[in-house]
């Protein structure tokens, strides 16, 4: 039936033919969701959302999608994403999500003839270091089969950029997608604090699938937690009712991610620190002094009172944590139970650096080892020569030395270019912030990328979804904030 007839149809018989079809199609996705097949179920669903969100003049509908994905990973983390959400596909949350932005993206940007990228550096350094590591899978997956893909995936997780990039011209859902940082990290301390207190609850109750719905990866929180300290602290123009809310998670993110003690977190929360500083913003630096100092009186004066040793304190902990930072030869004497292992974990990096390193320049200097290549054989040797342990980690818990072991020296000179032009444009924008208080919020949003981008020359950040997907949508907010003009309707973050 051509669209000329329908519309000419008597309307009651139109709208009864529309009824039938309906009600068949009700009746058929009954069937599949008793039979527990949810994949048209999901679709149907996904696509009457596109339809009403389309006819309204707010956020597009795929940025719906990605601030439900930005919240779920942020409060989430490990736990949202391990799900497989489709019981008839052995997808993540991060596949399919990606696939449906994809999809949406590219329609939209064909209808406006527009596309997701723009004319700068750091575009075009991403899209390079895309194509070159794409062009080592298709080479590599026909020797390591679906291990390569799932390495890849470190590397094509940046699609996200491009897509919150392309979905930040959109004022309303730019709006939307701030919204959402805001509330997700104004969440995370609250969560963060019950996993810690209910862990029990949290690990064999409060389950999707057989998997938690919410299980931290210690490092990841702290990084996080701090990320939205840079986030929530609120500009010296905000008035105290307006932001007394972002008073106290902030305070509560930065004081819960101390005691967690992650050195590399902490490391990108000073760097962090240090960029707003630069912009004249002394309000960070200020407050973690005034939270340490209160934190070391408290517990001095509680050890005191119980007749503890103060080595075993928290404060100590977070004291010898920083410390070891620079033990680079992991040889340091550590007191504190909660730091002991902050020596032995500087040696397990340098050892398999160096690993990675040699191993790489001999084999495969230029191209690198390859996606699904064990970087682990020379570490265990040398590291685990003696233990019988099984060891899982496939990534050396440093971007840069992952990106040399799967992508050689050109990858690692794309990624150190990220990076250099990341920096170059955080300066930028942190020496207009000085005397532009309307670049304050671009230069938030530059400061807490670094965090994450800090955290990634340290540990495993950027190699999972859970890191990574975050930083890449801030990322994209925070580009295009640099990038696009003021807006006449400035958005507070």
């Amino acid at each position: 039936m051509s669209p000329a007839l329908l519309v000419g149809m008597e309307p009651r018989l139109r709208l009864l033919l529309f009824s039938l079809a309906a009600s068949a199609g009700a009746i058929w996705l009954g069937v599949a969701l008793a039979n527990e097949e949810y994949l048209m179920a999901t679709l149907t669903a996904g696509s009457a959302l596109w339809i009403i969100f389309a006819w309204s003049r707010g956020p597009l509908a795929e940025t719906w999608l990605l601030s439900l994905l930005f919240f779920g990973y942020i409060i989430g983390n490990r736990g949202f994403a391990q799900i497989t959400p489709l019981a008839s596909l052995p997808l993540f949350f991060s596949e399919l999500s990606l696939a449906c932005l994809l999809v949406m993206t590219a329609l939209r940007g064909a209808l406006q003839r527009q596309l997701p990228l723009r004319r700068d550096w750091l575009n075009g350094l991403l899209l390079f270091w895309l194509a070159l590591g794409a062009g080592r899978l298709g080479w590599d997956i026909k020797r390591y089969d679906f291990i390569a893909l799932r390495d890849f995936a470190m590397v094509y997780y940046l699609l996200y950029f491009f897509v919150t990039q392309f979905l930040a011209s959109h004022a309303p859902s730019r709006r939307l997608l701030h919204s959402a940082v805001l509330l997700a990290f104004a969440v995370l301390p609250l969560t963060g604090i019950l996993s810690t207190l209910f862990t029990d609850f949290f690990y064999t109750n409060l389950l999707v699938g057989g998997v938690p719905l919410i299980f931290y990866k210690g490092d990841l929180l702290a990084t996080f937690l701090f990320t939205g300290f840079i986030v929530l602290l609120p500009a010296a123009s905000l008035p105290w009712q307006d932001s007394w809310w972002r008073w106290l998670t902030a305070l509560a993110s930065l004081t819960l991610g101390l005691t967690l003690t992650s050195r590399s977190s902490m490391v990108g929360l000073l760097v962090a620190i240090s960029w707003l500083a630069w912009a004249g913003r002394w309000r960070p630096l200020r407050t973690l002094i005034t939270i340490c100092t209160v934190g070391l009186l408290a517990v001095t004066a509680y050890s005191l009172l119980q007749k503890k040793d103060f080595n075993q304190s928290k404060a100590y902990a977070v004291y010898e944590a920083i410390v070891s930072i620079a033990d680079y030869s992991g040889t340091g004497n550590y007191q504190n139970e909660r730091t002991t292992d902050k020596g032995d974990n500087n040696r397990f990096r340098l050892v398999w650096w160096k690993n990675v390193v040699a191993e790489t320049l001999t084999t495969a200097p230029v191209l690198g080892q390859g996606f699904g290549a064990d970087l682990t054989y020379g570490f265990l040797r040398e590291y685990y020569a003696t233990s019988n342990e099984d060891f899982t980690a496939r990534s050396p818990h440093n971007i840069f030395m992952t990106t040399l072991g799967r992508m050689g020296l050109a990858g690692f000179a794309i990624l150190l270019g990220i990076y250099f032009v990341q920096a170059r444009s955080t300066a930028r924008v942190a020496r207009a912030a000085r005397h532009d208080p309307a670049r304050a919020e671009a230069m938030t949003l530059q400061a807490a990328v670094w965090v994450v981008m800090i955290s990634a020359c340290l540990g495993v950040v950027l190699e999972g979804p859970m890191g990574a997907i975050p930083f890449w949508i801030m990322l994209g907010l925070a580009h295009h904030a640099a990038t696009a003009p003021l807006p006449a309707d400035p958005v507070s973050v």
